[in-house]
């Protein structure tokens, strides 16, 4: 087993020096917050992954696991680093690279005599970053530098751990055949394919793969909004569609579209490569667009059946960008949140995630469904957490001033909506109107 440095205590970060004392190594995980790093040897892990907290606290017990601020102890006996940064985007689109960097500047001083790790990309960075990267460590550690192999992580929120130990392929770019075969090998006898390419092809997948998952989303939006004016319904079109191996299923549910920490600057990023190499870029920038007006087409949907939105009471329910996260960032129900209050709209939101959030000004956050439900003229269900598919919704109805439910997930049953006496409106499908008038208790 190897001795691992992961630098950065991140949603990656954690997630990969975790699974990888799983799987037997001796990981010391460096982060320059020294809050976190407290935090998190006292036990509190800083992010809301399924089953994370225990497989740390596991590891830490054995004494597989450790976290310090100290890039010196971190990197003693190291045998690999694994860069776990973020690298959030510029203004322009452009990917940020100084977390990156400074990162690196600290890897090449703290390193002890002549050691010299591998240094292993696990940051969604350019095209070219790894060169980069080489030609800083041949400048600051001569003669020899440092290898540096480009391995992308494909980690979902909520599934982090699973899709680190069962992974639908691993990534190794490197420029040196035993480099790659070194950084494979801490992967064990994990049953998935290795595709061992050079770094810049790594980098380059990591943005497609990406992309191609928001276009995909994109598409059937685009396809919702068709499926309503020709009075189809989009659910059963995806399904059709998902049967195809050719298309496959996944990120074919219509809704507000995507979010996270991942996606957007992820497709902003390869949107500027492509500007600044000059390649024609016409279908990112159009699936960036299909995206952004998401929330705009549910508020017509909404004025079309309800005239002036001004004053409307609006509960939304659920605040992060996907179930079983904590994850704001980039959340389609925050853009949706801005729309709303830009109609003059007032929002009460639950999400069993968020118990305040300093980006919602003006958003009163309830403890519960049925509390923001109180006096609403409409509710929107923004993600789709299991939660909200079990509730009463009679007492939902019963809450409510109006009995409009808005479905911007697709993931409630219209039957059920509608026998509590709720108009059911979803992305792409018919509007139902309520099988029973009246306010129920």
């Amino acid at each position: 087993m190897s001795r691992i440095c992961v630098v950065g205590a991140g949603y990656v970060g954690l997630v990969s020096a975790a699974c990888l004392a799983k799987l037997g190594h001796y990981v010391t995980c460096v982060e320059i917050d020294a809050d976190k790093v407290r935090s998190i040897k006292q036990g509190r892990v800083p992010i809301n992954e399924p089953n994370l907290k225990p497989l740390w606290e596991h590891h830490q017990r054995l004494g597989q696991l450790s976290i310090t601020t100290d890039y010196v102890e971190a990197l003693a006996g190291a045998e690999f680093v694994f860069l776990c940064v973020g690298t959030p985007p510029n203004e322009d689109g452009s990917a940020d690279l100084s977390h990156v960097l400074a990162a690196a500047r600290s890897i090449a001083g703290g390193l002890l005599d002549d050691a010299r790790p591998v240094v292993v990309l696990k940051s969604t960075v350019p095209v070219g970053t790894a060169d980069r990267l080489r030609a800083f460590f041949s400048e600051r550690l001569l003669p020899d530098g440092l290898t540096v192999v480009s391995n992308p992580e494909f980690l979902r929120e909520g599934l982090g751990i699973t899709d680190f130990l069962q992974p639908d392929r691993i990534i190794v770019g490197a420029e040196e055949p035993e480099a790659a075969g070194a950084v494979a090998g801490l992967f064990g006898d994990i049953p998935a394919p290795l595709i061992v390419t050079d770094s810049r092809t790594a980098e380059l997948t990591k943005y497609a793969s990406n992309a191609f998952l928001a276009t995909k989303v994109s598409f059937i939006n685009q396809l919702a909004e068709l499926s309503e004016a020709c009075g189809v319904d989009v659910t059963a079109v995806s399904e059709a569609l998902g049967l195809d191996p050719r298309i496959g299923g996944a990120y074919l549910q219509a809704g507000l579209g995507w979010g996270g920490s991942c996606l957007p600057k992820d497709l902003a990023a390869l949107v500027h490569t492509a500007d600044r190499t000059g390649v024609a870029n016409e279908l990112l920038v159009a699936v960036q667009e299909v995206n952004r007006r998401q929330p705009e087409l549910l508020l017509d949907k909404l004025s079309e059946l309800l005239g002036p939105l001004d004053g409307l009471s609006v509960a939304l329910w659920g605040l992060t960008f996907k179930p079983n996260c904590d994850d704001l960032r980039e959340s389609p129900a925050l853009r949706l949140v801005r729309v709303l209050q830009s109609e003059d709209c007032e929002v009460r939101a639950y999400d069993p995630a968020v118990n305040e959030a300093a980006e919602l000004s003006g958003v009163a956050i309830c403890g519960d469904p049925y509390t923001s439900a109180i006096g609403a003229d409409v509710v929107i269900l923004a993600t789709a957490w299991d939660e909200f598919r079990s509730l009463d919704f009679r007492r939902v109805r019963g809450l409510m001033r109006g009995d409009v439910l808005v479905d911007a997930r697709n993931a409630l049953d219209p039957s059920s909506i509608t026998e509590a006496g709720l108009t059911y409106i979803g992305i792409g499908r018919p509007t139902v109107r309520p099988r029973i008038a009246g306010v129920l208790s």
